[in-house]
C-alpha cells in the first residue's frame, strides 16, 4: 500500500484535485493519503473532501491528518508539496514593491523581483521539509507544485539527496489559451 504525504494540504484546489486523480490508478487506489497542514481549519476541511472522494469513489484508500510534518512523511513513497509560506498578506508586496519601482508583474509567483521575493521566503520551508525526507522518507520521491517552482526544485537539488520532480498545472492551460489564439485544435 504506497503512503502519499501531502504536505501543504489545505491548498483549496490542489489536494482535491490530486487526490481525485491520484485514486484513479489501480496501482494507488488502496494508498494511504497523509494530509498536512499547518492550518488546523484547512486540514480538517481537506480531511473531509478527501474522505469524501474516497466514500463516494469507494476506494479502499485510507486518510490520515496530522500538524506533524514528521508523521505525514514517515515512510512516504511520494511527497506532494503545494505549500505557501508566509500566507496570502504577504504575497501583495511581491507584486506591490516591484510596482513602485516601475516593474509590472501580473502575478509575480514564478520569476522576476517577485518570484525572487518568493523564493527567498520559501526556500528555506522546502529546505526543511527536504531535510525530513531524508530522515523519515530517504526513498520517497517529492512531487513539488509550489512555486517559484524552478528557483525552489534547483535549491533542494543542490541542498539535499531527495528525489524531485517540479510540475506546473499551468502547462495545459497555456497550450490550451495558445491554442486558441491561433485557432489550432489542442
Amino acid at each position: 500500500m504506497p503512503k502519499i504525504a501531502f504536505i501543504g494540504a489545505g491548498s483549496w484546489g490542489f489536494t482535491r484535485k490530486l487526490v481525485r486523480d491520484v485514486l484513479t490508478f489501480p496501482l494507488l487506489e488502496n494508498s494511504t493519503i497523509a494530509l498536512m497542514d499547518i492550518d488546523p481549519e484547512k486540514l480538517d476541511f481537506a480531511k473531509r473532501a478527501v474522505e469524501r472522494i474516497v466514500e463516494l469513489g469507494k476506494y479502499p484508500a485510507k486518510v490520515e491528518a496530522t500538524m506533524d510534518r514528521a508523521a505525514a512523511l514517515k515512510d512516504a513513497d511520494y511527497v506532494v508539496v503545494t505549500i505557501l509560506a508566509g500566507g496570502l498578506d504577504v504575497w501583495r508586496h511581491d507584486i506591490e514593491i516591484p510596482k513602485k519601482y516601475g516593474i509590472d508583474t501580473n502575478i509575480g509567483d514564478t520569476r522576476g523581483p517577485s518570484g525572487i521575493f518568493r523564493a527567498l521566503r520559501t526556500i528555506p520551508v522546502m529546505l526543511g521539509i527536504a531535510r525530513d525526507m531524508e530522515k523519515y522518507c530517504p526513498n520517497a520521491t517529492m512531487l513539488n507544485y509550489t512555486n517559484p517552482m524552478v528557483m525552489l526544485c534547483r535549491a533542494m537539488q543542490r541542498e539535499t539527496r531527495i528525489k524531485l520532480t517540479g510540475l506546473c498545472h499551468s502547462v495545459q492551460g497555456t497550450a490550451e489559451m495558445l491554442a486558441r489564439w491561433i485557432g489550432a485544435p489542442m
